[in-house]
């Protein structure tokens, strides 16, 4: 794992150092900053690509696909770099990771005019290259609902899902299992306490019988059935199903997934779903991401608070962070550690969110 991030220089990260868990929750308002840090990552890894030869220098100038690819927003390059009217400018933009076995690398780009990376390895360059190179799949998803409905073609696709959602029916058919009742290694009865008028679910051809002959689709669909309604009029695809339930499927492919990257990140998390859907659907995705094989690590962001009572935040594996700029503008980072004091609240049924509006939680900004 990853243990310790620092980004010096890009964009509102004019110097942010966070300890990592396995799981990091970024909490914060719109601007913040929370998808700055995901984006850091991201142009770290097409660093390592180049200086790799797995991506060529002049992809950065051909509408920066790399990045795209990603799920990062390209930029012009000079626009990458911190540059606050109260600060002298900055010519150089600085990521540093830390593995847990103390390995090191450190990721600098020094010209707002061309890429350019320079990368040094610490103990040695071989090694260390080739335990960071493990994290060069690491992308940002971001899903949309035309695409996980499979009306829209998603801008990157890629196995098990696309950064927006595309090939969402299928992944699912990899994990679904209805004749063990288990989806990935969720009892469907639980997927289906999330999902509460959802009694069951398949992946299937398109037919004229669920999608209208006028709506684009893919070659397979998902096929929910309704709990509440009557047989024979029962049946939606995804095209017609609760968007809530496509979100909630998208999460828990990339956190049970074989195929899903060693490291990646998942920007407002909580899109599209009822703030009592949000807490038990990040309950769930870390109970499974923390058990999943083989091991990965995640950032999440969130502007929700509900979100903060699904985290178990005595697992050290489990980090809140929240987020927000301060009077200058640069962005800073609290970790959010829960006193014996906060527990023992939680515990008589105070949620962890009431806490945190209530300013309870000691030494965090008022975000909400």
């Amino acid at each position: 794992m990853l243990n310790r991030l620092r980004v010096k220089g890009f964009k509102s990260l004019t110097d942010v150092d966070i300890e990592l868990g396995q799981i990091n929750v970024l909490v914060g308002a719109n601007g913040s900053g929370k998808t700055n840090l995901l984006e850091a990552l991201g142009l770290f890894k097409v660093g390592l690509n180049i200086d790799n030869n797995q991506i060529l220098d002049s992809e950065w100038y051909s509408n920066s696909q790399a990045l795209m690819r990603s799920g990062i927003r390209p930029a012009v390059p000079r626009m990458y770099f911190s540059a606050f009217s109260e600060e002298k400018s900055v010519d150089k933009i600085l990521i540093e990771l830390t593995s847990d076995t103390n390995m090191r690398v450190q990721f600098q780009l020094a010209s707002a005019d061309a890429f350019k990376p320079i990368l040094t390895f610490d103990p040695d360059e071989k090694s260390t290259n080739d335990f960071f190179f493990h994290y060069t799949d690491y992308s940002i998803f971001s899903p949309v609902t035309p695409v996980l409905r499979g009306v829209m073609p998603d801008i990157s696709q890629r196995r098990p899902i696309g950064i927006a959602g595309g090939r969402l029916a299928e992944a699912v058919e990899e994990l679904l299992d209805n004749e063990a009742e288990l989806f990935g290694t969720i009892p469907l009865e639980d997927l289906f306490e999330l999902l509460d008028w959802v009694d069951d679910i398949a992946v299937v051809p398109p037919s004229k019988d669920l999608i209208d002959a006028n709506v684009p689709t893919t070659r397979s669909i998902i096929r929910f059935t309704d709990r509440w309604m009557r047989e024979g009029q029962n049946q939606f695809s995804a095209y017609d199903a609760s968007e809530g339930a496509l979100y909630v499927l998208f999460s828990l492919v990339l956190a049970m997934h074989p195929q899903s990257p060693k490291l990646f990140g998942i920007d407002n998390f909580d899109q599209a779903m009822h703030p009592r859907l949000a807490r038990a659907t990040t309950r769930v995705f870390c109970e499974q991401l923390l058990k999943s094989v083989p091991p990965r690590q995640v950032f999440l962001t969130t502007h929700n608070p509900l979100v903060l009572d699904g985290l178990d935040l005595r697992d050290e594996r489990i980090r809140l962070f929240a987020v927000e700029r301060n009077s200058q503008g640069a962005t800073e980072v609290y970790r959010v550690q829960v006193s014996e004091e906060v527990l023992q609240d939680t515990q008589k049924g105070l949620p962890l969110s009431n806490l945190w509006v209530m300013g309870r939680l000691g030494g965090v900004p008022d975000l909400f």
